[in-house]
């Protein structure tokens, strides 16, 4: 007689508008697997905690995803989405076969789109926000306070490997990110230079979607990247969309005039019961924050004023995606 199969404890530490936690809540969503919430919050710094740094010491991301049942974490958000895949017989393959031409195509497409630092693009945006055609959708207060936590980061992760010896080299590795990632952002000819390397990979997905259109005839309406499969490449360009959306660049990178298979792809990508899930998962921010905050002292926020600041911007992210 075969013995049932053992259901896997996941635990999940995320931040719903963390970009690389977007792609990774779409595709436990997609294949339909439940896990445990651990919110890590990035308003309160709580990605740099010791606690978090021990159980993520090499990775700069959040998310993190524990198996309790096999005794196994991922940090890299590409394996996470990989593993939620290979975990779960519901729905289609996020992942096709890489032994197959499409499953290498889809890998190759999901490098490119990982390649694109979303960081820069999105502080590099807020230094510059008239680089944004439509303004950027952050409230002033937020992006004022995000500044301000990115030109502190430094110095309070200098603090950190002073405080906390065993995880020194963590510490100092973090600083020397966010140091080179602070020369880029600030500087505004290599935001535009990113900004100008993302316009060239729409224009390929653009490409890609027309002659999958052509190809397709009648049922080019229902379908995604590569076909009929809603895949891992999928999800990788509905979390950029969102925040490019979010950015107020979407009349720059998907317009209807300019590219409009993608502004029609992200119509379709919009309709699906697990992109309203994500937006879901978005708008009961506010409420988590506050509660967040208030169990946990803010090293980049000042009383009852810093608190006001977070609870502003969750509110905003709330109203924006209710």
């Amino acid at each position: 007689m075969a013995m049932p199969k053992t259901e896997k404890k996941f635990i999940l530490y995320y931040f719903p508008t963390s970009y690389s936690s977007q792609k990774v809540l779409l595709a436990f969503f997609e294949k339909e697997l439940s896990f445990t919430p651990r919110l890590v919050s990035l308003f309160s710094g709580q990605h740099n905690q010791p606690w978090y740094v021990k159980l993520n010491p090499e990775g700069a991301h959040v998310p993190v995803l524990r198996d309790d049942t096999l005794n196994i974490t991922f940090t890299d958000p590409a394996n996470i989405m990989e593993y939620v895949d290979k975990s779960s017989e519901n729905g289609e393959r996020l992942f096709p076969d890489e032994s197959s031409e499409l499953g290498r195509q889809v890998r190759q497409l999901c490098k490119r789109l990982d390649m694109i630092e979303m960081d820069v693009i999105t502080y590099g945006i807020i230094y510059h926000p008239h680089l944004s055609d439509a303004g950027c959708g952050i409230s002033g207060a937020e992006q004022r306070s995000m500044r301000e936590n990115f030109a502190n980061r430094l110095s309070y992760l200098t603090e950190l490997a002073a405080a906390h010896p065993a995880l020194r080299d963590s510490y100092l590795t973090k600083s020397q990110i966010a140091a080179q990632k602070f020369d880029i952002i600030t500087d505004e000819a290599k935001v535009k230079g990113h900004l100008e390397g993302l316009k060239r990979t729409m224009k390929d997905i653009e490409q890609q979607l027309n002659d999958l259109k052509e190809k397709n005839g009648d049922v080019a309406d229902e379908l995604w990247l590569f076909g009929p499969m809603f895949t891992a490449a999928d999800i990788h360009l509905t979390v950029l969309l969102y925040r490019l959306t979010l950015l107020g660049m979407d009349k720059h990178y998907f317009s209807q005039s300019q590219f409009p298979n993608i502004d029609s792809y992200f119509s379709q990508v919009r309709k699906r019961p697990t992109y309203a899930r994500l937006e879901k998962e978005i708008s009961t921010l506010r409420l988590t924050l506050l509660w967040e905050n208030l169990k946990t002292w803010s090293p980049f926020f000042v009383g009852a004023a810093g608190l006001g600041l977070v609870a502003g911007g969750a509110y905003f992210v709330y109203q924006k995606n209710k």
